[in-house]
């Protein structure tokens, strides 16, 4: 009976062992992070095992798990976690922890994996007012947004719908064909923004940043541009998607370098 229950435990032990060799683990993040607010990863878990395939794995990132129940040899699964981040400015992730109860959940056994995972975390967005921008021509003008609008640059020919002012029809182009052709124009945005860091509301630097982040997601998803002084770092205003990142990270890592 001892015998037994020993080649029991050694037979388990073995496949035990082998269930959580040969992994390997990568984390996608996305390109939008905030601090202290939760963000969902994808995580993607590789069985590089030819011959059998693994069960029952629980994969660990900074307290955050998920359970992939059969990967199969040579398979590979994604799952996604909800992770929080503490702190604005770079991060790395360097290490995942595999666990498994397999094959009997007598014993757990665990394993951690290479990570190659950085990122920037922004600064928490904080309501806050709107400050007015500096008056020393940076922040003059009037910029053109890429949404359609009656008073910008022609950005292409259309069909007429009925919708647009009649101000709008290409008469020339129109007399060439069967249809009423538009001209369709871009949209004119705010006067652009200058957010300065040193007059942002806010007691501290922690408050100040959240501040600055708030108002540029603010007001570059209404479409008004925004650019930003950094101490000696001045960013022209942009109303782009990419140009908003750009600000959050310069945010996130004002301080830290």
């Amino acid at each position: 009976m001892v015998s037994a229950l020993l080649g029991f435990m050694t037979v388990s032990g073995i496949l035990g062992w082998l269930n959580i060799r040969h992994l390997a683990a990568a984390l996608r993040l996305p390109d939008e992070i905030y601090d202290s607010q939760e963000t969902y990863v994808t995580l993607l878990v590789e069985n590089r095992k030819r011959l059998i395939p693994s069960f029952l794995l629980r994969v660990e990132v900074e307290g955050s798990g998920t359970v992939f129940h059969q990967l199969g040899r040579g398979a590979s699964e994604t799952g996604t976690l909800a992770m929080t981040f503490r702190g604005r400015g770079r991060k790395e992730l360097g290490r995942v922890v595999v666990s498994s109860p397999f094959p009997i959940n007598f014993f757990i056994r665990s394993t951690t994996l290479p990570l190659d995972a950085r990122c920037v975390v922004f600064p928490r967005p904080c309501p806050c007012g709107t400050p007015a921008g500096p008056d020393d021509g940076r922040s003059r003008g009037i910029a053109q947004s890429r949404g359609r609008g009656h008073e910008g640059d022609m950005e292409t020919i259309a069909e007429y719908t009925g919708a647009e002012p009649l101000k709008l029809v290409h008469w020339r182009l129109s007399a060439r064909h069967e249809n009423l052709k538009v001209k369709q124009l871009t949209s004119l945005a705010d006067t652009p923004l200058m957010l300065d860091v040193a007059h942002l509301p806010g007691q501290s630097l922690e408050e100040r940043l959240s501040c600055g982040a708030w108002i540029v997601n603010r007001s570059i998803r209404a479409n008004r541009p925004v650019g930003l002084i950094a101490g000696a770092k001045v960013i022209a205003p942009g109303s782009s998607r990419s140009h908003r990142l750009k600000l959050l990270t310069e945010l996130a890592l004002h301080g830290s370098r």
